[in-house]
């Protein structure tokens, strides 16, 4: 028998059925006044199509979703699927490359994801914070640049531009935050 779950008591990290789909919940609020029924929203990624958005949730009553998390591999691309290894088991999965819109910028050989499942059903991945990664090709750096920290453009070796300080050159391994393509230091 399925676990229920009430409405308000989902927190961030839980994950449940609604409508067919995979919610994984990302922040909630819960609002009561003394005369008015109580409100509950919630921020939520859809597991199944992507996206996140906002729910008002009016039901008191939802079935709870397990939802599996496998560490695994990155292995090759296979044209239009990804492919992943599990370390322990050795067993490979394909993900196709639309699941992986955002992703897939960042799937270097041997990098290592948490891939979640719903039974079989493989939902997303999920990247690590920050990846090491060369980078491929960047701009000169200005002269006399000053004591203002000034950015430029680099390409990564996975052919992903993105703004660098100054003293970043070609060749060097820096640190990425995965979340939105940001330079976080020398690796």
């Amino acid at each position: 028998m399925a676990e229920i779950i009430y409405a308000k008591d989902l927190r961030p990290g839980m994950t449940y059925l609604s409508g067919g789909n995979i919610f994984l919940v990302i922040e909630n609020t819960f609002n009561k006044t003394c005369q008015a029924k109580a409100v509950i929203k919630v921020r939520v990624r859809n597991l199944r199509i992507g996206g996140v958005s906002w729910q008002t949730l009016s039901e008191d009553k939802y079935e709870k979703a397990e939802v599996t998390s496998v560490v695994m591999t990155y292995s090759y691309k296979d044209g239009d699927n990804y492919v992943f290894m599990d370390t322990n088991t050795y067993e490979s999965i394909e993900i196709s490359e639309n699941k992986l819109e955002w992703e897939k910028q960042f799937l270097t050989e041997g990098l290592q994801v948490r891939v979640q499942k719903y039974g079989d059903e493989i939902l997303t991945i999920t990247l690590p914070d920050t990846i090491a990664i060369n980078v491929k090709e960047t701009e000169m750096a200005a002269k006399n640049s000053g004591a203002t920290a000034r950015m430029k453009k680099a390409i990564l070796e996975n052919n992903v531009s993105i703004d660098v300080p100054e003293f970043i050159k070609q060749g060097e391994k820096i640190l990425v935050r995965t979340s939105d393509k940001t330079y976080v230091g020398r690796a």
